[in-house]
């Protein structure tokens, strides 16, 4: 037994050597002369893993949990593909996976192969760890996007999926902290106080990893770690607004207050904050008729003259809906629409926003 707590240990050591002790990259960069000091701040270490990741990876090989150790070096390595400390320690962990699949031991082990106790994690196998690697793959994606509509497509993307996961497999903290990084991105308070609380019961307060750091203030500086805020931006949420369930678009359940031009609604609606979310837009005419029912009823009231409300339809021209018209219900007018007056505006906020 002692055989096998020092070849484990020497393999612990090689990972801290690959994974743990790389300087980060601003102290492989020369600090800068006095005529240096107005340049531009370095870059972020974007290519490189969190540090709490790679010391969970050493932790386990520690613990002798090579397949754990393994799962999580690959699932990161599809988001810092680059990270030669990953590179590194995968290399090790195969060889050492590898060797004791030759002898039918465990490695460094004479003893057969016993399942790796974990109460807080699972081991994932099958479409289970393809689903897992998929989401690592989205996030990765997420982050690369140069687009900002293609890039927030994916976040989405990342979390509908992220969430289906997470109800099977509620203690994968990697994946929290990403969803936490997707909600900042995406500007979803309710998304960001649910990661963010599992990241607190984890332990996240407490970490010296500073990308960690740095995402839970971020989280606190918009008051998603606060539970009485979040609970506010939730009332706030059901009494100005109204989600459409066949849709997920969120819709202000009050127009501008005022008659407004087009580009005045335009501006209206980007400047707006409501419910925490600070995303809205101008809806498509489509979109409008589609609430048709809702504003006959008056659960989102248009409080002008004439039901009227500014859209954009395909073309992208100034256009709005005429609600109450007989037998259609409603109807769009373009036709010198920008110079229309007793013109109200909606606004809508769609989950890829």
């Amino acid at each position: 037994m002692k055989f096998l707590g020092t070849r484990s240990t020497t393999l612990a050591l090689s990972l801290l050597l690959t994974v743990g002790t790389i300087p980060p990259l601003h102290s492989q960069t020369t600090s800068p002369t006095p005529a240096d000091a107005n340049a531009t701040a370095l870059p972020s270490r974007a290519d490189q893993a969190p540090d709490e990741a790679t010391k969970k990876i050493t932790d386990l090989v520690l613990a002798g949990k090579y397949p754990e150790a393994q799962k999580l070096t690959e699932g990161l390595l599809i988001a810092y593909p680059d990270d030669q400390r990953l590179i590194k320690a995968k290399a090790l962990i195969d060889s050492r996976l590898s060797e004791g699949s030759s002898t039918g031991t465990a490695p460094g082990n004479a003893e057969p192969t016993q399942p790796a106790a974990n109460p807080n994690a699972e081991q994932l196998t099958g479409m289970d760890k393809i689903d897992y690697d998929t989401l690592i793959l989205l996030a990765r994606q997420a982050r690369q996007a140069t687009d900002l509509d293609g890039q927030k497509k994916l976040l989405q993307q990342f979390m509908d999926q992220s969430s289906a996961f997470l109800q099977k497999h509620p203690d994968e903290v990697l994946i929290w902290q990403l969803r936490a990084a997707s909600a900042l991105g995406l500007d979803d308070p309710a998304a960001g106080y649910e990661a963010g609380q599992k990241l607190l019961s984890a332990g996240a307060a407490d970490s010296n990893d500073p990308s960690l750091q740095q995402l839970l203030a971020q989280l606190n500086k918009k008051g998603w770690l606060d539970k009485e805020k979040n609970q506010a931006l939730e009332r706030e949420k059901l009494k100005a607004t109204w989600t459409d369930p066949a849709t997920g678009n969120i819709w202000t359940k009050q127009d501008s207050g005022s008659d407004v031009g087009w580009n005045q609604a335009k501006d209206y609606c980007g400047s707006l904050r409501l419910a925490g979310y600070a995303t809205w837009q101008l809806p498509t005419t489509e979109e409008l008729g589609a609430i048709h029912d809702k504003v006959i009823k008056g659960d989102i009231k248009l409080t002008g003259k004439a039901a009227l409300a500014w859209g954009i339809p395909i073309t992208g021209e100034p256009c709005f809906v005429i609600f109450n018209q007989p037998g259609a219900g409603w109807a769009q007018h373009c036709a010198n629409a920008i110079n229309r007056s007793f013109v109200r505006a909606l606004c809508i906020r769609r989950p890829a926003q």
